[in-house]
């Protein structure tokens, strides 16, 4: 009698369903909104300026779009929370045979 096999790639895909889970959550998101609504502002209030020799365009605007691009975005996408007390990796186990 010819035995069972088990596939490898089913064993591979089971552990991949486990694994999977989303690398950015609502935190994450609202900072990297608040950074695009920073930057959007920024480009407002170069738009509203008619002074193009004056403190608003020449200093305050390249200050504001650095913190945007530089700054609040690349946070957004970095930022991982804190882990509570508790909680542990979500690494998946070896399943029972």
């Amino acid at each position: 009698m010819a035995r069972a096999v088990k596939s490898r790639r089913t064993e591979r895909h089971r552990k991949s369903k486990i694994q999977a889970e989303m690398p950015f959550n609502r935190t994450n998101y609202m900072i990297v909104i608040a950074g695009a609504a920073l930057i959007i502002a920024t480009y407002v209030l170069l738009a509203t300026n008619d002074s193009v020799y004056g403190f608003i365009p020449l200093d305050l605007v390249p200050v504001l779009l650095f913190i945007g691009y530089l700054v609040i975005i690349p946070i957004g996408i970095m930022y991982r929370g804190k882990k509570k007390a508790g909680e542990t990796s979500k690494t998946p186990t070896e399943p029972a045979k």
